[in-house]
C-alpha cells in the first residue's frame, strides 16, 4: 500500500494560476499565481517564482515572491529570497543577503 503524502508540490515545470487551498504543507519549486491557503507549512525554494498573497502557519522563502504573507506564526527569508510585499507574523528570522521590501506586523 503506497504511503499518504500530507504535502503538495507545485514542481519546477509547473505554472499554477488560480487559487490553492490545502490542509497540508506545500512546497513550490515552480511558478504560481494567485492566492494559496495552507494550514500547514510552505517552503518556496530557491528557483520558484510566486506572484501570491499566502496565508499559512508556517512561511519559509527562498525564492521571489510578490505579495503579502498573512496569519503566519512564523515567517523564515533565507539569504536567497526576493519579497515584495507585507508580512503579518508572530516571529520573523530574516537572513544576511535577503532582500525586503515591503512592511511587517508583528503580533
Amino acid at each position: 500500500m503506497a504511503e499518504r503524502q500530507d504535502f503538495t508540490t507545485i514542481a519546477e515545470d509547473m505554472v499554477f494560476r488560480g487559487t490553492v487551498e490545502t490542509d497540508h504543507a506545500v512546497v513550490i519549486e515552480g511558478r504560481l499565481s494567485g492566492s494559496l491557503v495552507a494550514r500547514g507549512r510552505v517552503k518556496i525554494t530557491e528557483k520558484a517564482v510566486v506572484e501570491a498573497n499566502i496565508s499559512a502557519r508556517d512561511v519559509e522563502l527562498e525564492g521571489s515572491m510578490q505579495g503579502n504573507i498573512v496569519h503566519a506564526d512564523t515567517v523564515q527569508l533565507s539569504a536567497s529570497s526576493k519579497l515584495t510585499g507585507d508580512i503579518h507574523c508572530a516571529e520573523l528570522e530574516i537572513q544576511r543577503g535577503a532582500r525586503f521590501s515591503g512592511s511587517c506586523v508583528m503580533r
